[in-house]
């Protein structure tokens, strides 16, 4: 019998040996590929040659505007202090006690009575100078002139003016000004009419003697009579700088001595208290117009009202958050009423403080270099990849823009490409 083998089994083996190992070959050469040195990584990661970083230039309208924050609040509380005595009242002279207080929360307006002491009101005029002494006819004084004025708009049918000394026709204003309120004007005391009564007597008994006796005796009565009549006590007038304005708290009790601050008042109207640098307070002044963002939305706007140390806010207690550091800022919303929704609210204020008036051309800031010659240039990268210099006059700077004018006939144009950085 005669056995057969098989013939074919080796090539197979041959040709899947031979297909494993290029296999393998493969997936060697394609790891090696991805496989990379740290001096290779190290070399992938270096910059890129450095280029030109340029921006175009721009014909635009620049506004430059000092930006701060501030919060919405109402005016500053002042305390208000009596600054005398008022009349004595028939004669007798006597401690003075608050008779009748005030109600706080109400607002003051001019002419109002704020309190009563030993039954005599004390009515509040508008002025910056304090009541300081009595006033008697042929007085003068910038306390004379608040007076006159005050009585010129509330008592307009004796056309007083608000300049001259205290008249009699300005007198009169004050005793119709003191009836109109159910009060009296003060007048001369018993002492005083007993003076009075004394000089006239020695001028009458003075004219037997005559000469140089009469004389003296008319001069003294004359004198007498130049300040007699109707007074104004100070502590019956008290003038603030501004009016109306709210009552906020009254400390001055019935029956207690007025001493010290009687109470205090604030400005009825919102306010917005912010701080700004040393640098931008330069920029402001009064009466510049401000816009107002709110933190929930909406804007309003408003003047400046005030700078300087005078409208910082009340320095903070311990605990309390201390004020933003700067030039303290006031402003008062135009629209009062809409203020009112902004009430406590933390607000950006943006103020203009010019503008180019219309189209200019300008470039970032820093596109502008100083040359050795002590000029102005930017660098302007042609088409070609090349660049020039030109030199230029910086004008108005806003939000990072400047206004460029193109100086010694050099060209600049809208849309050429002004190098900002690189090399």
């Amino acid at each position: 019998m005669r056995l057969r083998l098989p013939r074919r089994r080796p090539v197979r083996v041959v040709a899947l040996t031979t297909a494993v190992a290029l296999a393998a070959g493969a997936a060697g050469w394609l790891v090696a590929t991805r496989v990379k040195s740290p001096a290779d990584a190290a070399a992938d990661r270096e910059p890129p040659p450095a280029s030109l970083i340029t921006v175009p230039v721009e014909k635009r309208i620049l506004t430059s505007t000092v930006t701060t924050r501030g919060s919405v609040t109402y005016g500053k509380e002042q305390p208000i202090t009596l600054t005398g005595t008022v009349a004595a009242g028939n004669g007798e002279a006597g401690p003075q006690l608050v008779t009748k207080t005030a109600t706080a929360g109400r607002t003051l307006r001019e002419g109002d009575v704020l309190l009563e002491v030993n039954g005599r009101p004390v009515f509040v005029l508008k002025g910056p100078v304090p009541m300081y002494r009595t006033l008697v006819r042929g007085a003068e004084g910038d306390d004379v002139h608040q007076l006159r004025a005050a009585l010129g708009r509330l008592v307009p049918a004796r056309w007083v003016a608000a300049t001259g000394p205290l008249d009699e026709n300005a007198l009169r204003a004050v005793d119709d000004f003191y009836t109109a309120h159910g009060y009296a004007a003060a007048a001369p005391t018993a002492e005083q009419r007993a003076q009075l009564r004394l000089l006239e007597r020695a001028a009458a008994d003075a004219k037997e003697a005559g000469g140089q006796a009469l004389a003296d005796a008319r001069a003294d009565l004359a004198e007498f009579r130049r300040t007699y009549g109707i007074s104004v006590p100070s502590g019956e007038i008290l003038f603030l700088p501004q009016l109306p304005i709210q009552l906020t708290t009254v400390t001055a009790k019935a029956g207690t001595a007025p001493t010290g601050p009687v109470g205090t008042v604030a400005d009825p109207g919102l306010v917005v208290n912010a701080t700004v640098s040393a640098e931008d307070a330069e920029l402001l002044k009064p009466g510049m117009t401000a816009t107002l963002h709110g933190s929930t939305g909406g804007t309003l706007t408003a003047k400046v009202t005030g700078l300087g140390a005078e409208y910082a806010t009340e320095t903070a207690e311990e605990g309390e958050e201390p004020a933003a550091p700067g030039i303290p800022l006031q402003l008062k919303p135009d629209d009062a009423k809409a203020a009112a929704a902004f009430a406590g609210q933390s607000v950006q204020v943006r103020i203009t403080v010019g503008d180019t008036g219309g189209e200019v051309l300008a470039v970032p800031v820093a596109a502008i270099f100083t040359a050795a010659d002590g000029q102005s240039r930017v660098t302007v990268q042609t088409g070609t990849g090349q660049t020039r210099d030109v030199p230029v006059e910086p004008g108005l700077t806003a939000d990072g823009n400047v206004e460029v004018r193109v100086r010694d006939g050099a060209e600049l144009a809208e849309g050429d490409r002004v190098v900002v950085s690189g090399s």
